[in-house]
């Protein structure tokens, strides 16, 4: 691992070993940039397209897809009321892959990926990232980039499991109410968001706790979702954003398996027969 992908704000690096069942429901990754194209064209979905089949990803089908905005004109000489509210529509385009567990959205001011097929971040992410930056930089000109988000929903079921299940299993520092000697074992959903500054322009926010899954009976899963982000502003440069959205999923590795108790890691590693990844587990 070089310096320049660690983990941000000196966190510890992930064990790289993936997951044997990995838990991961969703991932996203969002790039938003200032640019000056009031709508994409069906020529530049069209390019995306064929950058994303030149690296492996098939996106067959394509929508139009559009983006609201909100634009607030204040009056000076008004006291508090705003003059007017002017809405005002991006238009961009949606790909869909051919079993839609994956969609690409690019907008005049961003591009999206979201899918529910991921297998490591060098296979599904990278690749995919780059392409998509490289089709932005050569057809939308961006000024700068304003924002890199990753986004990662886990979410870990047990047929059986009450709250009290995850006991042993999330870390004891997270549970909560779920350790609660009275009303733990009752517990039926418990949410709870924690927001982590990394540095000065570098934050996560962890949203967790259990819930009553309707997709297991009823039996109470639990919910991970991490979502790092960096917001500063810079030049767009396809490869070193590239780079900057790799620590980004380093950092969510860490703070995923953060969440975990050492022997539920190493459970769902089921270690002799993972295999290591350059990505971590998230």
């Amino acid at each position: 691992m070089g310096d320049e992908t660690r983990p941000l704000a000196g966190l510890p690096p992930a064990d790289r070993t993936l997951l044997v069942e990995p838990p991961l429901e969703l991932a996203v990754v969002e790039v938003r940039f200032d640019s000056d194209a009031p709508d994409v064209e069906s020529r530049v979905a069209f390019a995306l397209r064929e950058a994303l089949a030149d690296v492996g990803q098939d996106y067959p089908r394509m929508e139009r897809a559009q983006e609201n905005r909100v634009e607030i004109q204040m009056n000076p000489d008004a006291a508090v009321e705003p003059q007017a509210r002017v809405a005002q529509f991006a238009r961009g385009w949606r790909l869909h892959a051919a079993d839609d567990s994956s969609t690409v959205t690019i907008l005049p001011s961003a591009v999206v990926l979201q899918t529910r097929r991921y297998e490591r971040w060098s296979v599904t992410l990278r690749p995919a990232v780059l392409a998509m930056l490289e089709i932005v930089q050569h057809h939308l000109a961006p000024a700068l980039v304003v924002r890199i988000g990753l986004r990662y929903v886990d979410r870990f079921v047990d047929d059986t499991a009450t709250a009290s299940t995850w006991s042993g299993r999330i870390s004891p520092h997270l549970l909560g109410a779920v350790e609660h000697p009275v009303f733990g074992s009752h517990v039926q959903a418990a949410q709870q968001q924690i927001e982590l500054g990394l540095g000065p322009a570098h934050g996560a926010i962890l949203r967790h706790g259990p819930f009553s899954d309707p997709a297991v009976g009823g039996a109470i899963s639990y919910l991970v979702d991490i979502d790092v982000f960096d917001v500063e502003s810079t030049s767009f440069d396809p490869e070193s954003l590239t780079v900057r959205a790799e620590v980004l999923n380093r950092t969510a590795a860490t703070l995923f398996q953060a969440t975990l108790t050492r022997d539920y890691l190493r459970e769902l590693q089921n270690v002799g027969i993972a295999t290591t990844v350059e990505g971590g587990s998230a």
